[in-house]
């Protein structure tokens, strides 16, 4: 009898201590990567988009800024000047329909509820007499890639020339981005006092089930004894 509520004794004991272990392997399981905002060099050893109206050129560069994002749009005529997206590229316009490019300021975030995305909504600065309004210093543009990663290109227009400075993206995909970032952005981490207070709520669980145990067990000795 004394060796069967030994083994039951151990075997709850065992229960405790891999119920514990579960939990705390669960919470320190909750650690996440540090997702990355990525630089995109626009300049001569890049995608050399830099110059005043992207270098003046009407061009399409796919793969911009990563394999598979689809496709850069820059376009350079007397009436129709700016930049576009094709191929599951886009940028966040104004409006449906033409309204130009959506202006975001230094420290907006860009990302699915910013801006129209709309593969319909044009995103040049001019077509005919439509005319953007200008972008002045800290100004933005925002993009989304095929892939589903949002960026931003740091931008002016004038309502005569346009000119990129710099430009970024997030590498987490369907992850927002703030305009003018760059660097890791740094996840939350567990709170140890989170880890601790779970670990003591398992072990006093595991504590009262022992007491338990042990009132029963002076129960039924006191029965057999009566």
């Amino acid at each position: 009898m004394k060796s069967l509520a030994r083994s039951q004794s151990a075997r709850r004991r065992a229960a405790a201590t891999a119920a514990l272990a579960s939990v705390g392997a669960g919470i320190l399981g909750t650690h996440s990567a540090e997702a990355a905002i990525v630089t995109i060099d626009i300049g001569p050893s890049g995608f050399n988009i830099e110059g005043v109206n992207a270098g003046g050129v009407n061009a399409q560069i796919p793969n911009f800024p990563i394999s598979g994002s689809g496709t850069l749009d820059l376009v350079n005529q007397e009436y129709y000047k700016g930049v576009g997206g094709s191929s599951g590229f886009l940028f966040a316009t104004r409006a449906y329909l033409y309204f130009g490019p959506f202006k975001f300021s230094g420290g907006d975030t860009i990302g699915a509820s910013t801006g129209t995305w709309d593969a319909t909504a044009l995103s040049v600065f001019q077509d005919g007499t439509n005319f953007s309004p200008n972008f002045g210093a800290d100004s933005y543009l925002g993009f989304r890639t095929a892939q589903g990663n949002y960026g931003w290109m740091e931008a002016t227009w004038n309502g005569t020339d346009f000119q990129f400075y710099s430009a970024a993206y997030e590498d987490v995909v369907g992850a927002s981005i703030v305009a003018g970032a760059t660097g890791s952005v740094a996840v939350p981490e567990i709170d140890p006092s989170g880890l601790a207070s779970a670990l003591s709520l398992v072990m006093g669980s595991a504590a009262m089930l022992e007491q338990r145990r042990r009132k029963r067990a002076a129960v039924a000795a006191a029965a057999v004894t009566a």
